[in-house]
């Protein structure tokens, strides 16, 4: 007897997070079942409404977790400014793949009840805002940074970013290449926050 063929929710998600972002809301389910290689009831199976579907789609699945305990772990030790340019690396690289689905979401009509929220309830823009904030304490705590408000110095380096991607992706204009603008949002950071007699890099002169 052939066994049934198992039906993957995460590539269907895959599937409809391709489809949607190259045909918008108004896709049809249809396309979306094809492009999984499953039927159209398939894809009910799994989620009850075409809404359900969507959101499991956009969600913002990437999560902080690849930069934000490597970068508490690095407090006190480690070079401040390659910690940051890493972290700014790879917000940049994780906002491209998000921004566009934030925005197909908020184009959509769809009320979100609860955008991208871990078991606490915290939508994850401030679970990266206080990862990093938390970090600039650590640091401040060391001596290794001065910083009246860390939580808005953490607040402009991730808005930075942010608006560096939604340039890119709407205007399609980019002021110079991407590493470079993370270097020069991190040296501001530094250049604003170092304690006197210590070097940018975060060591003793």
């Amino acid at each position: 007897m052939t066994r049934p063929i198992s039906i993957d929710r995460k590539s269907i998600v895959t599937a409809a997070r391709e489809v949607f972002l190259r045909d918008g809301y108004n896709a049809r389910t249809r396309a979306i079942a094809r492009e999984a290689g499953v039927s159209e009831g398939s894809l009910f199976k799994h989620f009850k409404t075409k809404p359900d579907l969507f959101m499991a789609a956009m969600e913002d699945d990437e999560g902080i977790s690849s930069w934000a305990d490597k970068l508490m772990r690095s407090a006190g030790k480690s070079d401040i400014r390659k910690n940051l340019e890493i972290v700014g690396g790879e917000v940049l690289e994780h906002m491209h793949i998000v921004l566009p689905r934030i925005m197909m979401v908020r184009s959509s009509g769809i009320t979100i009840k609860s955008p991208s929220c871990d078991a606490s309830g915290i939508p994850q823009p401030v679970q990266r805002l206080n990862a990093l904030a938390n970090y600039f304490k650590a640091e401040i705590k060391c001596g290794r940074l001065k910083m009246s408000n860390p939580q808005v110095y953490a607040q402009i380096f991730l808005g930075s970013l942010v608006h560096y991607v939604f340039q890119k992706i709407v205007f399609d204009f980019v002021s110079v290449p991407s590493g470079a603008y993370v270097r020069t949002v991190v040296d501001m950071t530094l250049k604003a926050a170092m304690p006197s007699g210590r070097s940018r890099k975060g060591t003793k002169k």
